[in-house]
C-alpha cells in the first residue's frame, strides 16, 4: 500500500509540475524520493507560465542558463575513441 501511495504521489508530482511549466521528469524523481512532500513542494513552486510575455520570457531565459551546461558539448572530454574513425 505504501509503494502504491508513492508511486501515485511521484506520477502527481509530475503531473502538476507539467501543468506549472516545470520539467515532468525531473519532478517524477523528486516526487520518487519525497513521495508526498514531493506534491507540496509542486504545488507550492512558482510557476513558470506566465501570462506576461515579459515575465514569461525572463523565466526561460533563467531556465536556459541554467541548462546550458549540460546542452553544450565539453571540448576538454576526453574521449576513448581515436580521432580517425
Amino acid at each position: 500500500m505504501i509503494v502504491e501511495l508513492w508511486i501515485l504521489c511521484a506520477i502527481g508530482t509530475a503531473v502538476i509540475a507539467a501543468i506549472r511549466g516545470g520539467h515532468s521528469l525531473r519532478w517524477l524523481l523528486i516526487g520518487c524520493i519525497l513521495g508526498p512532500v514531493g506534491v507540496l513542494a509542486a504545488i507550492f513552486m512558482p510557476s513558470l507560465k506566465s501570462k506576461e510575455p515579459d515575465v514569461a520570457a525572463k523565466r526561460q531565459i533563467e531556465i536556459d542558463e541554467l541548462t546550458k551546461p549540460l546542452q553544450g558539448s565539453d571540448t576538454k572530454t576526453v574521449s576513448a575513441k581515436s580521432k580517425q574513425q
